[in-house]
C-alpha cells in the first residue's frame, strides 16, 4: 500500500473520530432500522469497510452510515477498520457513495432523488445521464434526472411518502409543477390516504379541474369540511380514507355522470340477478360493450343460472340501462 495521501489506504480509527453528524453523502434514510445489521455485524463483524474521508482530526463518512451506526448501537468504542483518503475532488466521493448504495440493491425513490441532488452539485444532467449506467445502475435520461431534481425541491415530508409508497413518482412530478402553497395541500392529501398512482393521478387531477371549474382558490377547496372530514376520518384505513376521498371528487367533479352511475346501479340491482351474476357497464359509460360475470362450481348451477337470465332479457329495465 502506497504512504501517498492522495491513495486510498487502510486504516484502524477510533470510533469516536468518525463525525457521523455530518451527512453530506448519505444517501440511505436517517432513521432506517438498523436493528438486524447491528445483530449481523455482532456475529460476523463488518464484512464491507466504510469509506471515510480525511478533515483535519476527525473523519467523515463517505459510505457505510449505517454500519457504524450499528456499531454505535452495539455501544462499539473501539477502532474501527475503514478505507480511508486524505484528498479526493468531492465529486469522486459523491460518485463512490452513490455506487455504494446503488450496487448493493436497488435505490428506493427517496434514495435515488437524494443521490440525484448530490451529484447535481457537480455534475450537469446530461453529463450525469452519460455516466448513469456506471453510477446508478441503470440507465437515466437527462429530462427524467430533471424531473427528479424538481421533485427534490419539494418538502421533505415527500421523501417518506415516497418510500412508504403513499406517492408515486408520476405524482410527485406533478406535484412539483404547481405552487409551493399548493404543493403542501397534496401533500397534506397523501399523508392522510393510501392508493394507488393511477388513483392518485385522478385524485390531482379532479381537485385541480374543481377549483378551476368553480373558481375557487384550490387552498380553499383543501380547507374545505368535506374534505377536512375525510382526511381526518377516525378510520386508520388509509385506503379506505383514499376511496371515500377519489369518490367524493369524482361525483363533485362530475355531477351529471355521478347521478347516471347511482340510477344505473339502481336499476341493476332491480334485476334482482341473484348471488354470482354480475352485470357491469362500460366505464364512464364511454364504450358500448357491457359484461355479464356468472360464478358457478358446477354444471347444475350453471344451467340453473344462465335459466334465471331468461325473464331478464325481457325486462324493460334492461332496455333502460342498454339506451344509449
Amino acid at each position: 500500500m502506497s504512504d501517498s495521501s492522495d491513495e486510498i489506504q487502510i486504516a484502524h480509527i477510533p470510533l469516536d473520530k468518525i463525525d457521523l453528524a455530518d451527512a453530506r453523502y448519505q444517501i440511505s434514510g436517517k432513521d432506517e432500522d438498523i436493528t438486524a445489521l447491528a445483530l449481523s455485524i455482532k456475529e460476523t463483524g463488518l464484512t464491507s469497510l466504510p469509506f471515510v474521508k480525511v478533515m483535519g482530526d476527525f473523519y467523515i463518512v463517505v459510505t457505510g452510515f449505517k454500519r457504524l451506526k450499528a456499531l454505535v448501537h452495539n455501544n462499539y468504542a473501539g477502532k474501527v477498520v475503514c478505507q480511508t483518503i486524505s484528498r479526493a475532488p468531492e465529486v469522486d466521493c459523491a460518485v463512490r457513495a452513490v455506487c455504494d448504495n446503488a450496487f448493493q440493491r436497488e435505490l428506493t425513490p427517496a434514495q435515488l432523488i437524494k443521490s440525484i441532488l448530490l451529484l447535481s452539485q457537480f455534475m450537469e444532467p446530461d453529463l450525469m445521464a452519460s455516466r448513469s449506467l456506471g453510477i446508478f445502475n441503470t440507465r437515466l435520461n437527462a429530462v427524467y434526472i430533471k424531473d427528479l431534481q424538481a421533485i427534490g425541491n419539494l418538502p421533505q415530508q415527500v421523501f417518506e411518502l415516497l418510500d412508504d409508497n403513499r406517492l408515486c413518482l408520476k405524482s410527485a412530478r406533478k406535484i412539483s409543477r404547481i405552487t409551493p402553497d399548493l404543493a403542501d395541500c397534496f401533500i397534506g392529501i397523501f399523508s392522510a390516504i393510501k392508493t394507488s398512482s393511477s388513483k392518485q393521478m385522478e385524485i390531482i387531477k379532479n381537485f385541480l379541474e374543481i377549483a378551476a371549474r368553480e373558481d375557487i382558490n384550490p387552498r380553499d377547496l383543501y380547507l374545505e369540511k368535506p374534505i377536512r372530514e375525510i382526511l381526518f376520518h377516525d378510520s386508520k384505513d388509509l385506503g379506505l380514507k383514499g376511496n371515500l376521498l377519489r369518490n367524493y371528487l369524482m361525483e363533485r367533479r362530475f355531477p351529471s355522470l355521478s347521478k347516471k352511475r347511482r340510477d344505473i346501479r339502481q336499476k341493476i340491482n332491480s334485476l334482482k340477478l341473484g348471488s354470482g351474476i354480475k352485470l357491469t357497464v362500460p366505464e364512464n359509460f364511454e364504450g358500448t360493450t357491457y359484461c355479464l360475470c356468472l360464478d358457478f362450481k358446477t354444471k347444475v348451477e350453471f344451467t340453473d343460472k344462465v335459466a334465471s337470465l331468461n325473464g331478464v332479457s325481457t325486462n324493460p329495465v334492461l332496455e333502460d340501462i342498454l339506451k344509449r
